[in-house]
């Protein structure tokens, strides 16, 4: 009789987190970027989107009025790293906001010169794109047939959480946004740690 197993040797994980701050503190920060908005240059230099943000032009984790935010982002990273098996305390050392609006969008991409990077939901309006990781295996130019996709051979995975959700993730992974049809503007935080 043969003895068989199914080994999965390279798995990708990602790390959700739900309500990571009060919605008082949410509340806050949303007022504050949209007042802030009219005086901070638009960053994001090189980037094939038009999506407002502050990439290179405000860091938030420098900025006092996050402090909370940022706080509860570096403690979840250490709780993701301690399940990856990395007793190592990872700090943010690039973040900023984006301002999504209907159609924008953006392109595949990864984050250089980190470990993790994390995206926080400050609003998740209807209609807001979703955040799409893609499998990093390369990809498979001939699929099975009959192919009824299932975590062994899924090729991208989607997020599209309520507000003051976190996902935390490998730097390496790609991933992009798919174009928007809110209405209102859909916020969210980027942060590299290192």
């Amino acid at each position: 009789m043969n003895t068989t197993k199914l080994q999965t040797w390279f798995p990708t994980s990602i790390y959700y987190v739900e309500n990571l701050i009060s919605e008082e503190d949410n509340d806050r920060l949303i007022e504050y970027i949209k007042w802030k908005t009219k005086e901070v240059k638009r960053g994001g230099e090189n980037w094939l989107t038009d999506v407002y943000n502050t990439h290179h032009t405000h860091n938030i984790h420098k900025d006092n009025m996050f402090n909370n935010l940022s706080d509860a982002v570096t403690k979840q990273t250490s709780e993701f790293a301690k399940k990856l098996g990395s007793n190592y305390d990872y700090n943010i050392d690039e973040s900023w906001w984006n301002s999504y609006n209907e159609n924008d969008y953006q392109e595949y991409h990864y984050h250089a010169d980190s470990y993790f990077s994390a995206v926080y939901w400050f609003t998740s309006p209807e209609g807001s794109g979703d955040l799409v990781f893609q499998s990093p295996l390369v990809p498979n130019a001939r699929p099975l047939k009959n192919l009824k996709s299932n975590p062994l051979t899924y090729e991208c995975c989607r997020y599209n959480p309520p507000p003051r959700s976190l996902v935390i993730f490998p730097s390496t992974l790609m991933h992009m946004v798919v174009r928007c049809k809110n209405k209102t503007p859909r916020i969210t935080g980027a942060f590299n740690l290192a």
